[in-house]
């Protein structure tokens, strides 16, 4: 039995968040100077960098579930969507503050903000039971 479209995108928006956030994940870990801009980096910041590529890692296994099976699985898309929309809040006042350069807003572009739709919208076709239950 073929899969519906809307599943079929639900799943894929996810295996792309999944593989995005894995290599990411690695990336920030190996090379957390990548995310300074030019600033000058402590070791401290580099191991709270490092901790974070972790954790954007680990999303990146929730998202690997969560692309099996987005209708069980929305709370870990729910959860990644509310990371994704605090953090550029979060950037946003630390810019403010003068803590942060601008050009680091870029960082949530990437990270963040192209995935708020596509998330919302998982999320959506998830809990509206638009999406029929995998089962995987």
């Amino acid at each position: 039995m073929q899969k519906p479209l809307k599943q079929k995108v639900a799943e894929t928006i996810m295996l792309l968040a999944a593989i995005y956030n894995l290599c990411l994940g690695i990336i920030i870990s190996i090379y957390p100077q990548l995310l300074l801009f030019g600033n000058p980096p402590t070791n401290f910041l580099l191991i709270i960098l490092r901790c974070v590529g972790m954790l954007v890692g680990v999303y990146g296994i929730a998202y690997w579930f969560a692309s099996r099976n987005p209708q069980r699985y929305w709370p870990l898309i729910l959860v990644g969507f509310i990371g994704k929309f605090l953090g550029p809040v979060g950037a946003v006042y630390y810019v403010y503050l003068g803590q942060l350069q601008p050009n680091f807003l870029w960082v949530n572009v990437w990270n963040d903000l192209i995935w708020l739709l596509p998330f919302a919208w998982v999320i959506y076709q998830a809990t509206t039971h638009k999406l029929p239950e995998g089962t995987r």
